[in-house]
C-alpha cells in the first residue's frame, strides 16, 4: 500500500476555481453562437487535449500563449472561425482583467479541503497565474485552507518547470516525494509534478483521459477516497 503523502498541493484554475461558463455562453451568444452547456464543456475538454499536444511538441511555451490557444480552440469548436475570434479574445481578456475568468467554486470544494486538513494533510497552491491568484482564492472563500500560494508571476517560474514544484516542497520543509500535486492539464500539471518527484493526480470531470498513467478524479471530493486518515 502506498504511503500517504504529508501534503497535497493544488493547481488553481479548473481545480479549485472553475471557468465562468455562463459568461462564455453569453459571449458566444453575442457573436451569434447559441450552444448548450454540454457542448461548451465538450469544447473545453477538446481544447485541453489540443493544448496538451502543442505543449508536448514545444509549439507553446508560456502561460499567456497557452491561454490564447486554449480559448481560441474552445470558440473554434463552437463554430467561431479564426477571423472572427479577435473581438472575442479582446472581450475575454478584458473580463479576465476585471474579474478572473476562473472564479466559480464547485460544490463540496471547501468541505473537501476542510476534511483533508482534518485528516492531517497540509495544503498549499502552486498556480500559473498573473499575480492575482492568492487574492482570487481569498475572494471566493478558499484562501484560509492553504499554508501558502505560489503564483508563477511572482516567482518567475511557470509549470511544468519542476523548480516551481520544488519551491513548494521547500517551503513546507518536505521532500517532493512526500507531496501530491492535483491539476487538470496533463503536460503541465502531471508531467511537471512527476518531473519534480511528486505524485500527480489529474482532475478529469468528463472522465475521458482514459490512457493516462496517473491517478484520475472527477472532482476534488474524490480525493477523500484516495487519501485516508494519516494517523
Amino acid at each position: 500500500m502506498m504511503t500517504p503523502p504529508k501534503a497535497i498541493l493544488f493547481d488553481a484554475g479548473s481545480t479549485l476555481v472553475w471557468l465562468d461558463h455562463p459568461y462564455l455562453l453569453d459571449l458566444a451568444r453575442q457573436h451569434g453562437i447559441e450552444v448548450p452547456m454540454e457542448r461548451l464543456l465538450d469544447a473545453e475538454y477538446t481544447a485541453k487535449t489540443r493544448l496538451d499536444e502543442l505543449i508536448r511538441s514545444g509549439e507553446v511555451s508560456d502561460d499567456r500563449k497557452r491561454g490564447e490557444v486554449f480559448f481560441a480552440e474552445i470558440f473554434r469548436q463552437l463554430g467561431v472561425g479564426r477571423e472572427a475570434f479577435p473581438p472575442i479574445a479582446k472581450a475575454l481578456w478584458a473580463r479576465h482583467a476585471e474579474r478572473n475568468l476562473w472564479s466559480t467554486v464547485r460544490e463540496r470544494t471547501a468541505e473537501t479541503l476542510d476534511e483533508l486538513r482534518r485528516r492531517g494533510y497540509r495544503l498549499a497552491v502552486i498556480s500559473n497565474a498573473d499575480g492575482r491568484v492568492e487574492a482570487l482564492l481569498e475572494s471566493v472563500g478558499l484562501g484560509s485552507h492553504f499554508e501558502f500560494v505560489i503564483d508563477s508571476h511572482q516567482v518567475g517560474i511557470e509549470k511544468p518547470d519542476p523548480r516551481i514544484f520544488h519551491i513548494g516542497a521547500e517551503r513546507m520543509g518536505i521532500r517532493p516525494e512526500e507531496a501530491v500535486y492535483v491539476g487538470d492539464i496533463y503536460e503541465i500539471d502531471v508531467q511537471g509534478a512527476r518531473a519534480a518527484g511528486m505524485r500527480p493526480v489529474l482532475i478529469d470531470p468528463l472522465w475521458r483521459w482514459n490512457d493516462v498513467d496517473c491517478d484520475r478524479i472527477r472532482g476534488l471530493h474524490d480525493l477523500l477516497d484516495l487519501f485516508p486518515e494519516t494517523a
